[in-house]
């Protein structure tokens, strides 16, 4: 095989590595560290030790950074501590990059073909799901390998050292090609394994490697961008808050860099001592290059978050028919996006109004457009987090639920707008008669509202008493309106009657909404 054929193969089977570890490693660790998340808001040092340990096991501070947002929207973490984990996770990542710089090739065809074997024969989580992780881990050390052994020998090539001498003789031009690496491979661990594959080939040396490793941290920048559209408010910060460690971060080690060259011994001096040549030393100048701006930045994070502010307000503008917590980002976390689902229909159940005599819309339409867009938009989000996510039997089962009260809601939305017809059609004077019926479904709405947003076990049960449409109190409202209403006018007793059917249907469905609830909630238990 050629140099060329052995390069090319390498980088392939490095970029599969990575996509495989990264997809099995955040499905591996995103319920620990959700689960994590909620216990440390309050301290910040155990904040930073989660950023730690999600950087470590997910790989990708794209991934954390998308998963704050999330648990942002559910209120499973607050803005303070969502910012720690985030500048600290980028330090935890460094830890697979130290991987490259160690020898293992003995062990790599084991690690590939156990995994490969043990990936192929066991189909059951999370067995299935570790050995893809390994699997992974195997395929980037051997895509490594090869990568190194096509290069070998190049290294000699005076064709290939001018290229070098060209590409790494100005400090920012080699951190530009960094930048771009991080960009091409999508993770900053990955370009910063590549280029200490390099140097322990012999291509360059630590000085000439270190601008290329500071470059790398700025990498996933432009993905970010992409990713985050559609963001507001500290959702959106959140992910600037990340650039702006990453800028933050290149801007001050290029600096110390800089600062070295003068004379002054800093972070090159430090990796001099390292043992193990090259590849150590390297691997931890990437250590540095993540520890030392996240320990200069934690401090003034409060203010970052102000200044943040200014640009990025939390300019939120609630149009009822479109979604306030569901975003496309939140569906790369299953969990989290579960979370959000029930604070998305207790929002729509809230938009439910008896009060407004048309709904905004006409008679056939049964229920206000926003309500029907709304109602649209969360039911389409379920099908998308079904269909693109690999769900546990338990996030299976949660998600049934949670349709199944979306569209008992959605059936509550037409019943209440043809309550609210029949009540426009009630004779003159006759509205008032009415009013202990709707003030009835209204506050029950408001009861259900509440208990679908928060999934409190208390509010869920105050909201299924106070439904209950068989309560003596409830058939005594729809006595008293029969017969006081009759009184004002014979001809509109077909109207009254219709109106009792409608509170009757729209009573049923509020209980039932009840009912799914309290089921929901002694399963869980």
């Amino acid at each position: 095989m050629s140099s060329l054929n052995g390069m090319i193969l390498g980088l392939g089977l490095f970029f599969l590595g990575l996509q495989l570890t990264g997809q099995n490693m955040r499905a591996l660790s995103g319920g620990s560290f959700r689960n994590l998340v909620r216990g440390l808001t309050d301290s910040p040092w155990l904040a930073a030790l989660c950023g730690l340990f999600a950087g470590a096991l997910m790989q990708s501070a794209t991934a954390v950074t998308f998963i704050l947002v999330s648990m942002l929207g559910s209120g499973i973490i607050q803005s303070a501590a969502a910012r720690l984990v985030l500048v600290w996770c980028n330090v935890g990542l460094t830890a697979f990059a130290f991987l490259a710089a160690v020898n293992i090739s003995p062990i790599v065809a084991y690690l590939v073909g156990g995994a490969g074997i043990l990936m192929g024969a066991v189909r059951t989580k999370p067995w299935n799901t570790y050995a893809g992780a390994f699997l992974g881990v195997g395929i980037i050390l051997f895509g490594l390998e090869q990568i190194g052994s096509g290069l070998a020998p190049l290294k000699d090539a005076l064709w290939f050292h001018e290229i070098l001498e060209m590409a790494l003789g100005s400090p920012m031009l080699a951190f530009t090609i960094g930048f771009a690496a991080s960009a091409l491979l999508q993770s900053n661990t990955g370009a910063a394994m590549v280029v200490i594959t390099l140097a322990q080939s012999g291509a360059f040396g630590v000085a000439e490697a270190m601008p290329l490793i500071y470059g790398t941290n700025l990498g996933a920048i432009l993905l970010r961008a992409f990713l985050a559209s559609g963001l507001r408010g500290s959702s959106i910060r959140i992910v600037r808050m990340e650039d702006l460690f990453c800028v933050f971060g290149g801007a001050l080690m290029m600096g110390l860099l800089f600062a070295e060259k003068a004379g002054i011994p800093l972070v090159g001096a430090l990796a001099d001592k390292m043992d193990g040549g090259a590849p150590i030393q390297l691997a931890m100048v990437f250590l540095l290059s993540n520890f030392i701006p996240a320990l200069v930045l934690t401090p003034f994070l409060p203010i970052c978050d102000s200044v943040l502010k200014k640009y990025w307000p939390s300019d939120f503008e609630d149009k009822p028919e479109c979604p306030k917590y569901l975003t496309n980002q939140a569906l790369a976390d299953p969990e989290t996006a579960l979370d959000l689902i029930p604070k998305e229909l207790g929002r729509l159940f809230a938009s439910v109004s008896p009060a407004r005599a048309t709904m905004d819309g006409g008679h056939d339409e049964g229920a206000a457009p926003a309500f029907v867009t709304l109602g649209g938009a969360i039911e389409s989000f379920c099908v998308r987090l079904a269909v693109e996510n690999p769900l546990t039997t338990d996030q299976s089962l949660r998600l049934q639920r949670y349709r199944a009260w979306l569209h008992t809601i959605r059936h509550i939305g037409e019943a209440v707008g043809e309550l609210a017809f029949s009540l426009a059609a009630l004779p003159s004077g006759a509205e008032a008669c009415a009013s202990r019926l709707i003030a009835w479904v209204t506050q029950n709405i408001t009861l259900g509202a509440e208990a679908t947003s928060t999934m409190e076990v208390e509010k869920i049960r105050v909201f299924f008493e106070s439904s209950k449409q068989k309560d003596p109190a409830v058939r005594e409202m729809r006595r008293n309106f029969l017969g006081n209403c009759g009184a004002f006018s014979p001809s509109g007793t077909l109207d009254m009657s219709s109106m009792v059917d409608d509170f009757d249907i729209a009573a049923w469905l509020i209980h039932r909404l009840s009912k799914l609830q309290m089921q929901s909630m002694e399963q869980s238990v």
